[in-house]
């Protein structure tokens, strides 16, 4: 799991995780220019209603049309900080891939943006477009639970796959839940699942080593959709594996 020894960056939602050494370091895609600006009229759960950018990268890095990846922001504490923090901003809904670039839909993360250290309100040019597998909570887990099922193994060939698409040199499982039950233990809860998922793949990949993989959890904190329906509820309980470096 992640330490908990970096309260600065903990505190501003920021993510500093140092790659495995002698590892060659995946470079995520960045985004390189604004096409256009939301619709005003749409509705802002349309796409009509987001903005739409330009990527760096499309289908020769396995980035296809309907995928959502995380988008994130470098941000710089002090001067001598040796590498720049990721700060998770929103999504990006890919509507187009071809060879050499994809165009997708930013869809902020309204907690994230509200933040001080956030100035632009929008994505931007550079920032970071992580890709990332969901797996629902309930393949992997019973109900306010940490230990994994057994049916849970096949779910892990999934992610396999998706580790040797990239082969990254560092990846984060992020663990989420719903808004039921109070927040201390909806945030215990979803560390115990992520960390339970990072030792099964270790354990059961040797291509997975424990220093290229991290585990946090962020409890009830980044729900992809309002918390007011059981569908909603079921989206946002949630593993996610993140191709980080």
């Amino acid at each position: 799991m992640i330490p908990k020894t970096s309260a600065l960056a903990a505190a501003v939602g920021l993510i500093l995780v140092a790659a495995a050494p002698g590892a060659s370091q995946f470079n995520p895609p960045r985004i390189i220019a604004k096409i256009n600006t939301a619709d005003d009229g749409a509705s802002p759960d349309s796409l009509m209603g987001l903005t739409r950018f330009y990527v760096d990268r499309g289908l020769e890095t396995s980035i296809n049309k309907g995928d959502v990846l995380n988008v994130y922001r470098d941000k710089r504490l002090s001067r001598s900080q040796s590498r720049p923090l990721r700060m998770f901003i929103g999504t990006m809904i890919i509507t187009e891939s071809q060879l050499g670039g994809s165009i997708g839909a930013f869809r902020p993360n309204l907690a994230a943006m509200a933040h001080p250290l956030i100035r632009h309100r929008t994505a931007m040019k550079s920032d970071i477009v992580v890709p990332r597998l969901v797996i629902d909570s309930g393949v992997l887990f019973d109900p306010g639970q940490a230990s994994l099922k057994q049916a849970a193994a096949q779910e892990f060939d999934k992610v396999a796959d998706f580790v040797q698409m990239f082969s990254p040199s560092k990846l984060i499982i992020e663990g989420h839940t719903d808004s039921d039950g109070d927040d201390e233990s909806n945030q215990v809860l979803s560390e115990q699942r992520a960390e339970a998922v990072r030792q099964y793949l270790i354990t059961a990949y040797n291509f997975i080593t424990p220093a290229m993989i991290d585990a946090i959890g962020y409890g009830e904190e980044r729900p992809v959709v309002n918390n007011d329906t059981p569908e909603n509820k079921t989206l946002n309980r949630r593993i996610e594996v993140l191709v980080w470096e």
